[in-house]
């Protein structure tokens, strides 16, 4: 994992990116659905692919048609029974069902495994193991079986633990990122960036929602490029993130 990295991925938590679909209601109002852009979604635009889809009118709509997306996330015995199908537009740019045939689906299945072992490479969907929580979360758990099998609320002593409680984690302080919000200019990098920590407010100016829903490097890219300089990284959340030190050096000169 060393080797490998997925920087710069806008959706490293998400089986598929999404996209807009814009289509025309029954009363002739532009709508839009947010829908996950898988495989056949790109394909149905490809000639070559056509014969992979056939057009369901909407009278033929029924309970039975699962999003491809979803229909993906079953087992094989659920589904049983259902038609998987991608939302399109005809020529009119009124909404239509394409039914997805199997071959598609497979390869939809393969590229959805294909991006899992990936991100697997990378290490992303493997959490770090600290040594020091681990033993004290050991430490603590033995020290409770001992006591209830001594039928006693006496403690014990362990190396690097006080008698008179069992030793716990120690707790990770870290200095959060920030935003001189009002300076914001709305230049939408940190938002594109990663839209779990950072978001706007009804003044349409960035802040931050969430300073732990995604790595320090993401915090460091998004100081980074910031076209008013105005996002401040401060310290790293995460003890267990790969490169801290190079990311340090890079966020120190915007804290």
């Amino acid at each position: 994992s060393e080797c490998v990295t997925l920087e710069g991925n806008p959706s490293l938590d998400r089986d598929w990116l999404e996209y807009n679909l814009d289509y025309l209601d029954e009363a002739g109002t532009v709508q839009k659905m947010t829908l996950p852009l898988t495989f056949a979604d790109f394909a149905l635009t490809e000639g070559r692919f056509a014969k992979q889809f056939k057009k369901a009118p909407p009278e033929t709509w029924n309970d039975d048609m699962v999003l491809l997306a979803d229909f993906l996330k079953l087992s094989a015995d659920e589904r049983e029974g259902k038609f998987p199908f991608i939302w399109a537009v005809d020529k009119k740019q009124s909404l239509l069902r394409a039914l997805v045939s199997q071959e598609m689906v497979n390869a939809c299945i393969e590229r959805l495994q294909l991006w899992q072992q990936m991100k697997d490479v990378a290490g992303l969907d493997r959490p770090a193991a600290n040594e020091e929580e681990v033993a004290a979360r050991v430490r603590t758990e033995l020290l409770q079986r001992i006591t209830d099998s001594l039928g006693s609320s006496a403690s014990v002593a362990t190396p690097g633990a006080s008698s008179a409680s069992p030793a716990t984690a120690p707790a990770t302080a870290f200095d959060a990122v920030w935003i001189d919000t009002p300076e914001c200019t709305a230049c939408d990098e940190c938002t594109n960036l990663n839209p779990k920590i950072f978001a706007y407010n009804d003044q349409n100016k960035a802040i931050v929602i969430n300073p732990t829903a995604g790595t320090f490097l993401d915090i460091v890219k998004a100081a980074e490029k910031c076209t008013a300089g105005i996002i401040h990284p401060g310290t790293p959340w995460n003890p267990n993130e790969a490169n801290l030190d190079k990311l340090a050096a890079r966020a120190a000169r915007f804290n």
